[in-house]
């Protein structure tokens, strides 16, 4: 058996280059650093003073409210009432939505409180002077033999549709009064907001403004005026 000549012999042979081998550099990994957690102290500490920075704004968020200034057109300000709002007399009271009041117009004579009234337009706050709860007027609710009163929801206050007195329940005082001007074209300009809480009172159907160019809502000292005024002249026909 002959050798056969190998036929890679011949070929240039690769050599191993050490400059041209691939270098694969592995980055080391490097522990994270050590997180602080939260001591129970701390944790205590940031409740407590959270809690102490929310007491002055629960104790002054009403004031707040009330200082912030607001827009025309909304409640806080003089809200406008155009005539064909406005109901006809001894009609159902109207919510007006953006100033918070019922707007009655009520016919002269006496109310179910035992107050008389000269009849015309009385804007009454919606908000019940008791804990702050939105009156509703109810139509069909009867007390005293009579249909259509104030009630509040909450607590049961309720008040009569000519003047907003209460007569049941447990409200401090009567439904509040915003003062109104009647403007030349019979339109009505009510002023709102709560620096006139406090207003109501027994002679609030004696606030009523007749609607009239010019009218406006009478003083509550000019009502107590005109009440003595009318229990003298009792008085003197009495004698007689």
């Amino acid at each position: 058996m002959t050798d056969e000549p190998d036929p890679q012999a011949d070929l240039p042979q690769a050599t191993r280059d050490p400059s041209r081998s691939l270098a694969v550099d592995t980055p080391v990994a490097t522990p994270m650093p050590k997180r602080e957690l939260v001591t129970r102290r701390i944790f205590l500490l940031g409740g407590f003073w959270t809690a102490m920075a929310l007491i002055p704004v629960g104790l002054l968020g009403s004031s707040l409210d009330f200082m912030w200034p607001r827009g025309g057109g909304g409640f806080g300000g003089p809200i406008n009432v155009t005539p064909d709002r406005i109901p006809e007399e001894g009609a159902d009271p109207l919510n007006i939505v953006e100033g918070r009041f019922w707007l009655v117009n009520m016919e002269p004579g006496p109310t179910p409180s035992g107050v008389d009234t000269p009849g015309g337009l009385l804007a009454l706050y919606q908000k019940c002077p008791h804990l702050g709860c939105r009156i509703p007027y109810t139509a069909g609710f009867s007390f005293r033999d009579l249909k259509g009163w104030f009630r509040c929801p909450c607590h049961g206050s309720t008040y009569t549709k000519r003047g907003g007195v209460i007569l049941a329940g447990p409200a401090p005082r009567p439904m509040d009064v915003f003062p109104l001007l009647v403007n030349d074209d019979l339109s009505i300009t009510v002023q709102t907001g709560r620096d006139f809480e406090g207003t109501g009172s027994v002679l609030n159907p004696r606030l009523s403004t007749p609607w009239e160019p010019g009218a406006t809502t009478p003083e509550p000292g000019e009502a107590q005026s005109s009440d003595e005024g009318d229990e003298e002249e009792d008085e003197t026909q009495d004698s007689a």
